[in-house]
């Protein structure tokens, strides 16, 4: 008569070569100065970027206003990648804006726009600094 029935034996086998697994890794360790790969790094580096970032538009706010007319996107023919650029503009949007341009033809002004199904008044004042019209 045993002691532990065979599924109790398949665990304790399990715990088993689980903590000799660890006392493994952990001598490997000890021999050879392997650290745990770390994020911390990364995210010190990604927070100096973006403060980095921020003082350079504190820097010069004339240069970025003149960028973002430049950046400019013609909803005639712009494709869903250049309408996603449009802050506001996700991949939705901009699939419903291409749809509507090919069901209904190229956009007379940039109000027509407001005829996208989930494009509104408020919306429209959001972006309506980033697009144009060229036919």
């Amino acid at each position: 008569m045993s002691v532990f029935t065979q599924q109790e034996k398949l665990i304790i086998k399990f715990l088993l070569g689980m903590i000799s697994l660890g006392i493994v890794v952990t001598g490997y360790r000890y021999w050879f100065g392997k650290e745990v790969p770390s994020a911390e790094d990364d995210i010190l580096a990604f927070r100096a970027a973006v403060k980095r970032v921020a003082e350079e538009k504190e820097k010069n706010p004339a240069e970025k206003r003149q960028n973002q007319f430049q950046k400019s996107v013609n909803i005639n023919t712009s494709n869903k990648a250049d309408l996603m650029s449009i802050p506001g503009i996700g991949p939705v949007t901009a699939e419903r804006i291409i749809l509507h341009r090919e069901d209904y033809g190229l956009y007379q002004s940039v109000e027509g726009l407001l005829e996208v199904r989930g494009i509104g008044p408020k919306t429209f004042d959001k972006i309506k600094a980033y697009i144009k019209i060229v036919d």
